[in-house]
């Protein structure tokens, strides 16, 4: 179990450091606080576009929309059970409609202008192949696209073609599937309504997972697929598969808690934009601490008395 003093100086880095984002989540999900504060530091990230942009995802520090973005802005608005109409949605969704490129049959995750921002390396726009450096497959981010037309717009004449696609695409890939591929598709199986591509498209995942993630403890500090990435609660679909991998994370990770309360992300931008990896940096110990509290609490695995 966390202790109570692991509990209040978790608490305390993000109330202290984390971005307003991640402290009204804090709010809303451990100490009572309101939804609509949560809903409000959202917006906030939210273009008149309709799209998500101005940094939500740190490793880019694009303030135009993308669709990469967005889909981190409808991961919190899932989370916060925004429905279809709810205007954040229904603006997002409205922006995915229009920034589809029907020629590629693609959302390309981001626009070239991420290559005048600071940016990770893996996000680098190639002007010749078109792509940044993470659409090496469709999966990423087209998959999870397709999973959030399921859940706000399933009456969008397209929504059974992309389906379609994402069945045949899944299969095209290699066992295991790649970490990012892998959770796209993930968050498609757990937008869809029950059926044969649901099916599908859940048991090849099933036997993709005990090959793509890493079970290696004295490996976790590298940029491997953690068995937390993969089911961080007890209600995901792979779970059952994982249980006893699962159970040692959540030790490994109890005891590797930083002084200051934060958990740290295992990668860096590599050199790229050392001024400004430090703010990013920042910011992702922010959202991993409040993922790994959400897990940690979901697993029933801390210890703590409500602080108001």
């Amino acid at each position: 179990m966390v202790s109570q003093y692991s509990w209040e100086a978790a608490r305390s880095f993000i109330l202290s450091h984390a971005r307003p984002l991640e402290q009204s989540l804090f709010s809303y999900y451990f100490d009572g606080g309101a939804k609509a504060d949560a809903v409000n530091e959202l917006s906030f990230f939210q273009n008149e576009d309709g799209g998500f942009g101005n940094s939500l995802e740190p490793d880019f520090r694009l303030a135009a929309s993308s669709p990469m973005a967005t889909t981190v802005g409808l991961q919190i608005a899932k989370e916060l059970d925004l429905q279809a109409d709810h205007p954040i949605v229904d603006k997002a969704m409205s922006y995915l409609e229009s920034s589809y490129d029907s020629h590629t049959e693609t959302w390309h995750a981001v626009p070239a202008e991420v290559n005048d921002v600071p940016h990770a390396p893996w996000w680098h726009f190639d002007s010749v192949k078109g792509v940044c450096g993470v659409e090496s497959t469709w999966a990423n981010p087209n998959a999870e696209i397709v999973g959030y037309f399921h859940l706000y717009r399933p009456t969008n004449h397209n929504v059974g073609r992309w389906t379609r696609k994402a069945v045949k695409e899944l299969a095209s890939l290699p066992d295991p599937i790649e970490m990012h591929d892998f959770l796209c598709y993930s968050r498609l199986l757990q937008c869809l309504p029950q059926s044969e591509m649901k099916r599908e498209i859940h048991d090849k995942l099933i036997k993709s997972v005990h090959g793509l993630v890493c079970k290696d403890p004295e490996k976790w500090d590298e940029y491997v697929t953690k068995p937390l990435m993969v089911a961080p609660s007890p209600s995901s679909p792979f779970y059952t598969e994982l249980k006893d991998e699962v159970t040692l994370q959540l030790d490994v990770e109890m005891k590797k808690q930083h002084d200051d309360g934060y958990w740290q992300p295992n990668w860096t931008w590599f050199g790229h934009y050392e001024d400004s990896w430090p703010k990013a940096e920042q910011e992702w110990r922010g959202i991993l601490t409040l993922s790994m509290l959400r897990s940690i609490d979901a697993f029933e695995k801390i210890k703590k008395q409500q602080t108001n």
